[in-house]
């Protein structure tokens, strides 16, 4: 479970709460330029119809993993395991970008797909959705928890998602927030350290 205060109009600090000493000091505010990239991870994420309780999904998935993870060593920041994470706004996938380089000419780097991340990656508050924003500003808060379905999950500390074939398999103790074809699986990608992330305030 997480503690989530309700309270509006300062940033939350998340933070460990567990019993690994060398994980006291980690913490994440999220700053506005680092809920910018949030927002805009949701839509290249989950497009610009993406429900507030996938995007919230999304949001606690990467901070449980940026709290949680056995390779959070590797994230100095909150934002920058964010980028790297999501294809949409990772650099590395941009043009120009050693990944892209990489995967030219593969259906991976279509001219489509590049022109959709630098367009997904210098979006404006303006140009995002309403409801994409407000979920966004409600994490960067505080006041918006898990969804609470996880509760009933094995494993409910979700770390990753995808929409790869079978997840749901290799993943049993995941789920899903919504009805396709293909939907992304959120799941537990690795044995998360033992602890939590909970929410403080600052004013």
């Amino acid at each position: 479970m997480t503690d989530i205060k309700e309270k509006k109009d300062q940033l939350a600090t998340y933070r460990y709460h567990g019993p690994i000493e060398k994980n006291q000091s980690r913490f994440a505010i999220i700053d506005d330029e680092t809920a910018l990239w949030a927002a805009r991870m949701c839509v290249g994420e989950g497009g610009k119809k993406c429900p507030e309780k996938k995007a919230a999904a999304m949001l606690w998935s990467l901070m449980n993993r940026y709290m949680l993870h056995p390779a959070r060593r590797h994230w100095p920041t909150f934002l920058f395991l964010m980028r790297r994470f999501s294809q949409p706004i990772n650099p590395r996938w941009q043009k120009g970008g050693d990944l892209a380089r990489k995967y030219a000419g593969t259906k991976y780097c279509t001219p489509a797909r590049l022109r959709r991340r630098a367009r997904i990656s210098s979006l404006t508050w303006e140009q995002i959705p309403d409801h994409i924003v407000e979920t966004v500003k409600a994490f960067q808060q505080g006041t918006i928890p898990p969804p609470s379905e996880l509760n009933d999950l094995e494993r409910p500390r979700i770390s990753n998602w995808a929409s790869h074939k079978n997840l749901d398999k290799k993943y049993p103790w995941g789920m899903s927030f919504e009805k396709s074809k293909q939907p992304d699986w959120f799941f537990e990608d690795a044995r998360l350290i033992a602890g939590r992330v909970v929410v403080d305030f600052w004013g």
